[in-house]
């Protein structure tokens, strides 16, 4: 009895880790293929240009293909705010 126990411990644990790992190459993925749209859009590539692209500078700069995703989101995040910052009426000074 014990060893049955032991034994499916020991699977539910495997499944978990397993499903964490599916998870986040999910996520990576995901990330990738709207960093890729993002290049595509701004630069006038095609898909496998975009992705390409994005496995050079991965290699260059020694950076998984999540990080280089994450960035180009990160960076479109911040020019989409931008503007919103920029239409912002400048503080007045007191008199």
């Amino acid at each position: 009895m014990l060893g049955f126990l032991v034994g499916a411990e020991i699977e539910r644990a495997r499944l978990e880790n397993e499903n964490e790992e599916l998870s986040d190459r999910l996520e990576t993925r995901i990330a990738v293929d709207r960093a890729k749209g993002i290049l595509q859009r701004d630069l006038g590539i095609g898909e496998e240009e975009a992705y390409r692209m994005m496995q050079r500078e991965s290699r260059q700069r020694r950076k998984s293909m999540r990080e280089i995703a994450e960035a180009i989101l990160l960076s479109e995040e911040f020019r989409k705010s931008r503007p919103a910052a920029e239409e912002r009426p400048a503080k007045q000074p007191a008199v």
